[in-house]
């Protein structure tokens, strides 16, 4: 997949999520804090996924020379 999508994708996905959750915590279907604690691992996992998907093994917080070094030791 290409960025875009996969940038698309976990936007969609994650909104999807949410509106799904907020209608079920609207309908007491089930409890506010379990709903907002759904929501909050949900939104973690998609997040992580979608990075390592398209960062790989690249840190963001890593400056270029620690990231060149690290990547020459493979």
């Amino acid at each position: 997949m290409r960025d875009e999508e996969v940038g698309f994708a976990a936007l969609y996905i994650m909104t999807t999520w949410n509106i799904l959750l907020g209608i079920l915590m609207i309908f007491e279907i089930i409890p506010l804090y379990y709903g907002m604690g759904l929501a909050f691992v949900g939104m973690f996992g998609i997040i992580y996924k979608s990075w390592r998907m398209l960062m790989g093994d690249v840190r963001p917080w890593d400056p270029p020379k620690e990231w060149r070094e690290r990547i020459n030791k493979k």
